[in-house]
Order: structure tokens, then C-alpha cells, then sequence
């Protein structure tokens, strides 16, 4: 008859025994679901195109690879208060391509037959003009949430973005992404530092683009039309973001040329600007010399023959 091995021994196998089975079940056990669609993010709102609240469209980029199994999520809008108005779509299937930087397309019918791009989620209209949110959502996951203009109530972040008008083709774009955060629900948010308006018009437009890689250009056809007179040239400044300055190009005499921050304070300004067609250079610093964070300005026109509408500038250090 055999011999029992030491209890020593017997424990040792036991022990190997042990490690072998666990080694064995970690393996064989299916991986935990990687969160997907968690790190998405809008990027682009149009709530109407020359006063057609019927054309509407939202953009979304995805941050990291793997976020196109989008089955199941929403598309929702709320007033400033944070009460729910409507859900305008839900995805119910994937869209194809998962690759960090590939876009996602929520738009109406009526976007579509203006722009002539197929959204990856076609939508209800209903995005609220001036003062609103518009959120991401997946089952129990506040994706992310944009509020902009005088909102009270916020569902993500404690901050706005301006106020979204209809007039033209203006959209609230944003100028500073989240890269590298780590994948939260929602993600963190500040909308007033990385959103602003712009407009599209002739050699200047807004790109919107689907989750396949095509894109269109959206540009006011009211602005497009050459007028009897005409109109002085919007601001531009090149290159925009920059990093150590930017070239502010006017074509008519502006008179003063001031720069704002997000919450609306001066920043830097230049006067007896008498000469059309001249640029005045920003080397992001303020009144005092002192170099201004990282984040998003406004420049804009003051006097002069003709004002202008803000332009959203990003600065990146």
C-alpha cells in the first residue's frame, strides 16, 4: 500500500491545485465589456439654418477606438432648467467604423435634403434655439451633455456655451477637446471654455461630416449673394488655434479691435485702427503683457464704418 505523501507535500498540492483551477477560470471566462460609446463627445450643433429651426444637425467625435457600438443610445434635449423636452433619435444598430477621430451624424430630414449628406442617425427636429441642451445618452450613461446659452440647470459641467441662433449657418463649435481624459459617464464638460459660434459663409464654411468619412461644407446662401453693396469682410485670423500669435485681418477701418475671454471680460484691445485692409498681431497675451491660458476668445470690431460679428479664437500653449 502506498504511502500518503508528507502533509507538507499534500498541502503544496493543494496549494498548486488551487492557482491551476483559478489560472484556468480567469482564462477561460469571457472578458469583461469594454465601455463603449463612453468616450464620445459633440462637437458641432446647428439648431436651424436661415431661420428653418427644421434643419438641425449635431456632430459627434469619437475619442478613442472601439466607440461605434452605439446600439441602443440617444439623442435628447432639454430647456435651461434641465427638464426634458424630447428624444429626437435612438440608434438601433452599430454604426460601421470605430477608429479614434471618426465622427458620428445626427441630422433631420430637412439637413439632409438641404446638404445633401446622409447622417449615420436621422433625428427629429427640436434642437431649442438661443438657450438649451443637447445630450449623448446611453441606458443609465449621461454620455455627454452640451448647455449653452442663459441656462440655470445643468445636467453636466457648471458652465455655458454662447447663445445658438438661427440665423445663417451658425453652429456652436468646439474649439478644445477632451483628449486623454480618462472614460467616465459622464464625461467631464465645460462648455463655456470650448464652445463658440461660428458662421459659415463663402470661403469660410462649417464641415459637417459622417461616420464614413464623407462631408459637407454648410455655408448661408443668404451671405453667399453678392449684394449692391458690398459687405465689409468678416474678421479672420490666421493661424487659428495658435500657439504664439495670430494675424487679425479687417478689410474695413475698424476704429478698435478688442478681444474678450468666455465669460465676456476684456482682454486685450487696440485703437486708432484708421487704415482698411491692415491686421493687428495677438501674441496671446492681455493688457499687461501677461501670456492668457489656453481656451477659447472672441475677437471682435468696435466703431468704425461697420461692426463685426465675433470671431471665435482658440488659444493652445
Amino acid at each position: 500500500m502506498p504511502l500518503a505523501p508528507p502533509r507538507s507535500a499534500r498541502r503544496f498540492l493543494a496549494l498548486a491545485y488551487l492557482l491551476i483551477a483559478t489560472y484556468a477560470v480567469t482564462m477561460l471566462a469571457p472578458a469583461p465589456a469594454r465601455a463603449t460609446f463612453h468616450v464620445m463627445e459633440i462637437t458641432k450643433i446647428m439648431a436651424g439654418f436661415e431661420g428653418d429651426e427644421a434643419i438641425e444637425a449635431v456632430e459627434m467625435t469619437m475619442l478613442a477606438a472601439g466607440q461605434n457600438l452605439v446600439d441602443g443610445t440617444s439623442l435628447r434635449v432639454y430647456s435651461p432648467s434641465g427638464a426634458l423636452i424630447s428624444t429626437l433619435g435612438t440608434f438601433g444598430a452599430n454604426v460601421p467604423v470605430g477608429l479614434a477621430g471618426r465622427k458620428v451624424l445626427f441630422a433631420t430630414m430637412k439637413w439632409r435634403q438641404k446638404f445633401g449628406l446622409v447622417p449615420d442617425l436621422q433625428i427629429s427636429p427640436g434642437i431649442p434655439s438661443t438657450n438649451g441642451q443637447v445630450a449623448y445618452e446611453g441606458v443609465a450613461c449621461l454620455v455627454n451633455a452640451i448647455a449653452y446659452g442663459a441656462v440655470t440647470t445643468f445636467l453636466n459641467g457648471t458652465t455655458a456655451a454662447p447663445p445658438l441662433p438661427i440665423i445663417g449657418a451658425t453652429a456652436l463649435d468646439r474649439g478644445i477637446n477632451s483628449n486623454g481624459i480618462a472614460p467616465s459617464c459622464p464625461l467631464a464638460e465645460n462648455a463655456g471654455a470650448r464652445f463658440g459660434i461660428v458662421q459659415g459663409f463663402t470661403g469660410q464654411p462649417i464641415r459637417f461630416t459622417n461616420n464614413a468619412g464623407a462631408f459637407v461644407n454648410v455655408l448661408s446662401t443668404v451671405t453667399a449673394v453678392e449684394p449692391t453693396t458690398p459687405a465689409p469682410r468678416p474678421l479672420r485670423a490666421s493661424p487659428n488655434p495658435f500657439h504664439q500669435a495670430t494675424d487679425i485681418e479687417f478689410a474695413s477701418a475698424p476704429g478698435r479691435v478688442v478681444v474678450h475671454d468666455v465669460q465676456g471680460r476684456l482682454v486685450r484691445s487696440w485703437t486708432g485702427l484708421d487704415a482698411a485692409g491692415s491686421r493687428v498681431r495677438w501674441d496671446g497675451t492681455d493688457a499687461r503683457g501677461r501670456a492668457v491660458a489656453s481656451g477659447v476668445y472672441f475677437v471682435r470690431t468696435l466703431g468704425g464704418p461697420a461692426e463685426t460679428p465675433p470671431l471665435r479664437v482658440v488659444r493652445m500653449r
